[in-house]
Order: structure tokens, then sequence, then C-alpha cells
């Protein structure tokens, strides 16, 4: 079936039977049956920013947030997909994950160059993490003791210790690197882990 404009996400909602799809060019995120595609709902974000990128189901699928990059900002939703916060951050979010315990919430904000961290009680900011330019997409290290960081621009992979929330490492990548993916399955702006 045909979701938004210009489809940027598609997680898996936490009890398997739809997927939430971020549609940045109609500014819309759309529900849709797993099985069959069928449309469920549609949500506009325009009263609370432009362009939805990045969206993920927290761990305790409790509730969901999206990154709207052309307003800085991210909104939560609750589990049946009405909104709930909005919080700003830096300029132009996009790659969005929870840890593994869901006690934390980071944020790639590219035109920013950080990494944000925020508090997922509250959604309090904890730190800005420095990076790179054009930061889009990140995963946790399958044992969540790092974060590989994308910086297509800064032609660099950024390694990130979860415990300092600091780079501890820069690796070059010449290829314009834009996400990263790991094996074992880790958490992640484009996957989680099992």
């Amino acid at each position: 079936n045909v979701t938004g404009v210009q489809t940027c996400a598609l997680p898996i909602c936490k009890s398997g039977k739809e997927i939430i799809v971020t549609n940045e060019a109609d500014n819309t995120i759309t529900v849709h049956n797993f099985s069959n595609g069928k449309l469920l709902k549609t949500i506009s974000t325009k009263k609370f920013g432009d362009r939805p990128r990045g969206i993920k189901v927290a761990p305790n699928g409790k509730y969901y947030v999206s990154t709207l990059e052309m307003s800085n900002n991210f909104i939560v939703l609750d589990s049946q997909f009405k909104h709930l916060k909005t919080v700003a951050t830096g300029e132009s979010p996009y790659g969005v994950s929870f840890d593994r315990e869901g006690k934390h919430l980071f944020v790639a904000t590219s035109k920013s160059k950080t990494l944000e961290v925020y508090d997922t009680s509250n959604f309090e900011k904890i730190k800005d993490i420095p990076t790179g330019r054009r930061c889009w997409h990140f995963s946790f290290s399958p044992d969540d003791k790092d974060i590989l960081l994308a910086c297509g621009k800064s032609d660099e992979v950024l390694v990130i210790d979860t415990d300092k929330l600091e780079v501890t490492k820069r690796i070059p990548n010449k290829e314009i690197p834009w996400g990263v993916v790991t094996y074992p399955k880790a958490m992640g702006s484009l996957d989680n882990a099992k």
C-alpha cells in the first residue's frame, strides 16, 4: 500500500502488528497494518514541526519519538500515536535511538554537529557530544559499550564511549559514510537489538 511522500523510516511497532512510517515531504507519520500494508492512521506533524525523519519505539513499547528535521525538535507520541510532548533540539535532528534499557534517548543533530543525549524520564538534555559534519545515523556496539556514528561530510565514523559520553576514536572513511548497523544486532537509528 501507499505511504506518504518521501518515506524515511519504517520501524515495526512493539506489538509486531503495525509499522509506523515517517513521510518527510508531506509532514505526516502513517501507521499501517504489518501483514497487508493497510493504512490505519495518519498523523500530521505540521502543528509540531516540519520534515519527520527518524522514528523509534521505546523499548517498553509505551511511546514513540520522531525527529522533525526542519523544526529542530522531536515529538513524543503515546502508544495510540497521540502527541504527548515536543522537545527542542539542536539544528537538523535526524537519526534517533534509545539505549537498550530505554533510559536514554540519543539524537544526531547534523547541522549542530552533536549527538544529543536525553533522560527519558523527563526528556531533559544530559549532554551534547561534539561530532563531525552530516552525522545522520548511528548504532551501539553489540556489547553497548560504544556508539558508532557515521559522519558523511567529515569522511569518518566516530566511536563514542557510552559511559563517558565522549568521542574516543575517529575512523577515516572516504566513502561518505551514511549509516551503521552491527551484527549481532544492536540498538541504533537504523536497527534494533533483538
